[in-house]
């Protein structure tokens, strides 16, 4: 009996330590900004709008062409840690970018949940396609690492007649991330969160182009090759020699512009 309650309570324990470092580890929001679009040289729009009760901000950085990028990014930091990378996209490629924090980011109101991201990106497609006017084909969805799932989800729900889908540094599964940190166990038995993008991204109905680091230190390589055998055609797989989990525009740019050219 004694052993029997031993190991309940071990396993509560680790129940709960689990789901402790589930949280812990997923959002690693910032509120500080070290930058902005003007201090880039960037014309842009400060923007605020609603997500379940939750205002969010962010950026819409114009420019000539008629598509519009929106963002998804990581999990970590917030919009203006992606400036670098706005700034190069829109001298390669022209388009617009509709940059937003989730609730808990930046000045973004609210706590962060798998739930709650993927209302706030439809809130954000919802802002581009009726306050802005953008016609859905003309939007390019972009989902950076946990980004990725949430552009999975926002394919499948709200924008299924976008333009298409860049995924960079994606993953699996959650699942699959914690195995590979927890030496293998089985620990997405007892996670609340799913985010599974291998399990959904074969529905999908727009082109995929997933790029990924094979150098990448944080979501194994092998992972988005998992993700792209996956995903329905018409797709394509850019692997960036050398590229780690950030860097690939910086790493390569010739090769990453030209994939997203094409």
């Amino acid at each position: 009996m004694n052993i029997v309650f031993g190991i309940l309570v071990i396993f509560i324990f680790l129940f709960l330590w689990i789901r402790w470092q589930e949280r812990s580890g997923l959002f690693f929001p910032s509120r500080d900004f070290y930058s902005s679009p003007a201090a880039e040289g960037l014309a842009f729009e400060d923007v605020y709008l609603e997500s379940d009760g939750n205002s969010l901000h962010g950026w819409y950085i114009p420019a000539s062409g008629d598509q519009v990028v929106l963002w998804m990014h990581g999990n970590a930091g917030n919009i203006a840690d992606r400036l670098d990378q706005a700034v190069e996209m829109k001298r390669a490629l022209g388009v617009s970018s509709f940059m937003f924090d989730y609730r808990g980011y930046g000045k973004s109101e609210g706590r962060p949940s798998e739930k709650g991201l993927y209302q706030d990106a439809e809130a954000a497609f919802k802002w581009l396609t009726e306050t802005r006017g953008i016609n859905p084909g003309n939007i390019i969805l972009y989902g950076h690492s946990l980004g990725s799932a949430v552009s999975v989800d926002l394919a499948l729900e709200k924008g299924m007649n976008a333009g298409g889908m860049v995924l960079e540094s994606p993953f699996t599964s959650a699942a699959d991330v914690a195995r590979t940190i927890y030496f293998g166990l089985p620990v997405g038995l007892v996670m609340s969160v799913t985010l599974d993008n291998i399990g959904r991204i074969g529905e999908v109905k727009m082109p995929i182009l997933i790029i990924h680091g094979v150098s990448d230190t944080v979501i194994p390589f092998e992972m988005g090759k998992k993700l792209f055998d996956a995903a329905p055609e018409p797709k394509t797989f850019l692997p960036i020699a050398g590229g780690d989990h950030s860097d690939c525009y910086y790493v390569a740019p010739e090769e990453y512009w030209s994939s997203w050219k094409d």
